[in-house]
């Protein structure tokens, strides 16, 4: 019987440390388009936090048809006079649904956008809804090959 009690206990406490380094992580929702659609030229991504501590976006941008990630910070140091940015909301995100979008016009259309926190080491990635599933699988798997050999 204290065996059995004993079992139980250290069981109870892994799951317990788990389920709390678990919540620790950052998890956010990345979505194409705009969280309250307004007219405006151009492709717009969402990052809404899902989290209750504060994270802030180290990355974000556009899943490209090629395979390749369009980062709009780097296309901002890249390109310090271009002003065809729009932005709503703080990179900072402070809690639970705090929302951050932007957007800017691009020549080719994105099959996707993503956003990556600075504590994560892989963009949390979404599709539009054209993209059709097998190209999905397909680039999900291009871009983590090369984030796992870049």
């Amino acid at each position: 019987m204290t065996l059995t009690a004993a079992v139980l206990a250290a069981a109870g406490s892994g799951f317990n440390l788990w389920w709390k380094f678990r919540d620790k992580k950052d998890k956010i929702r990345v979505a194409c388009d705009l969280i309250y659609p307004q007219i405006s030229p151009g492709y717009f991504l969402h990052v809404i936090s899902l989290c209750d501590h504060p994270m802030r976006i180290a990355d974000f941008g556009y899943v490209m048809l090629n395979g390749s990630l369009f980062s709009i910070p780097q296309f901002e140091v890249n390109e310090p006079d271009d002003e065809v940015r729009l932005a709503y909301g703080s990179i900072d995100l402070e809690s639970r649904n705090a929302s951050f979008e932007t957007g800017m016009s691009l020549r080719d259309r994105p099959a996707g956008v993503y956003a990556r926190t600075t504590s994560q080491s892989r963009p949390c990635l979404a599709f539009r809804y054209d993209t059709p599933k097998w190209q999905r699988l397909w680039l999900r798997v291009v871009i983590r090959w090369k984030i796992a050999y870049y």
